[in-house]
């Protein structure tokens, strides 16, 4: 598969995944704030929005399965970067909460800063080295 057909994949599957998100974000805010569904109803409504952030982690492995070793080479070491600076900031941010009092962090919020923090690490690392 050539590389921009790789990547034209990886920019839709991202895009429809992103789409689908803000629909079941929508739903389900409406949805519930309308209904005021209880049980099982509730609890779907509720974590249907994560489903379609596990689409784009799916998306982004098959990204990383389908380039060339060296762009899979940079897009590892980010992915690693950003996977470890997010796991130390949420395990810093969790001692902050419980001993010295800090605002809570809603959980929904660690995929966004781990997305920001792989951008970050793009300018990092920037080869495979």
């Amino acid at each position: 598969m050539n590389p921009q057909s790789v990547t034209t994949r990886y920019t839709f599957g991202i895009m429809g995944f992103m789409a689908l998100y803000v629909a079941a974000l929508f739903l389900s805010i409406l949805t519930i704030e309308a209904q005021k569904p209880t049980g099982p109803l509730l609890y779907l409504l509720a974590v249907l929005p994560a489903l379609p952030v596990g689409g784009t982690i799916w998306v982004f492995l098959r990204y990383i399965d389908k380039v060339d070793e060296y762009v899979r080479a940079v897009v590892t070491k980010r992915f690693i970067l950003a996977t470890g600076l997010t796991l130390f900031a949420c395990t810093a941010w969790g001692f902050l909460e419980n001993n010295a009092g800090a605002h809570e962090f809603s959980l929904y919020l660690v995929y966004p800063v781990w997305w920001g923090l792989f951008g970050l690490s793009s300018v990092f690392y920037r080869n495979a080295q």
